[in-house]
């Protein structure tokens, strides 16, 4: 069933080097709405993408017990939060590698 979900996964490296990679689902997403709303302040999605997925990256940890902190905390101590395609992140390319020949 996980292959047929679309929502997003992200890749978080805190201030103490800890990695965590997670996939925001959509009471994540609803949540943002929910706190935009408390926070008039707050700009949409669209004009703010990066503190939108920050707070996706925050509250998907926190709902997975990943970590335990406010969101305050989180936009101070995270050093990266990056959206990428899967949990199956390559974080080095290996060099022994050889590229594919053209045909």
């Amino acid at each position: 069933m996980s292959e047929k979900l679309t929502t997003p996964w992200f890749r978080v490296v805190l201030d103490d080097d800890t990695e965590h990679f997670v996939r925001a689902s959509n009471i994540d997403l609803v949540a943002f709405d929910l706190e935009r709303r408390r926070r008039p302040h707050w700009p949409a999605v669209d004009d703010a993408p990066m503190l939108a997925s920050t707070f996706y990256a925050w509250h998907a940890l926190t709902r997975t017990d990943a970590i335990a902190m406010p969101f305050a905390d989180f936009q101070t101590r995270a050093l990266q939060v990056e959206g990428i395609q899967s949990k199956d992140y390559v974080t080095e390319v290996d060099p022994t590698q050889t590229a594919a020949e053209p045909e």
